[in-house]
């Protein structure tokens, strides 16, 4: 079973959640989810260092529009908890189950602007790892940064070395050889 792990924000959508309404799921069945998604965050911003430090990053509760459409698909394809915790790499109780597989807004915002994209927490740890770090290359230099991020050792024109996954972990790889390193901050689940 796959299920995809980014979603794009359009112009259009509203990445807020309303004051007015009540929550669907009380916030203790949505902290799982969340921990695992502020930990690769937080591994992203650290392997981005020191440029990272330019943006501010934030993470918001799934739109209970969200939490109704995940929990209207886990009903209709009858999904265990046992196959979100193993998709999820980690034990999922019943009721964080929508707090794994929903999709959770994530902004960035730098000097010239902000940018919003979803991600789900659950699924595999080095490509949520890769992913955002991919989407935070790009807000790094949508907002000026030139430089290298991270630096590829050993050129002499600098140029940024890539994400990518490698034997289920998140690795640097030059974009004119091979691997470089694997991450230094490893995504905690």
């Amino acid at each position: 079973m796959a299920w995809g792990t980014v979603r794009d924000v359009h112009e259009d959508e509203d990445v807020t959640t309303s004051a007015d309404e009540p929550p669907l799921v009380p916030s203790e069945h949505l902290l799982a989810g969340r921990g695992s998604l502020e930990n690769m965050v937080a591994a992203v911003l650290t392997e981005l260092l020191p440029y990272s430090r330019r943006l501010s990053v934030t993470i918001a509760d799934p739109e209970n529009s969200e939490l109704a459409r995940v929990q209207e698909w886990v009903t209709s394809n009858k999904i265990t908890e046992a196959q979100v915790g193993e998709w999820a790499g980690t034990p999922v109780a019943g009721p964080d189950v929508l707090g794994w597989i929903s999709h959770w807004p994530v902004s960035a915002q730098g000097r010239t602007g902000t940018a919003a994209r979803f991600f789900q927490p659950g699924g595999d740890a080095a490509e949520l790892a890769v992913d955002l770090a991919d989407w935070l290359h790009t807000v790094l230099a949508d907002n000026g940064v030139s430089g290298p991020v991270p630096p590829c050792p050993g050129h002499p024109h600098p140029h940024p070395m890539r994400p990518v996954v490698h034997e289920a972990a998140p690795w640097w790889q030059c974009p004119q050889g091979g691997l470089v390193r694997p991450w230094l901050a490893l995504p905690a689940r």
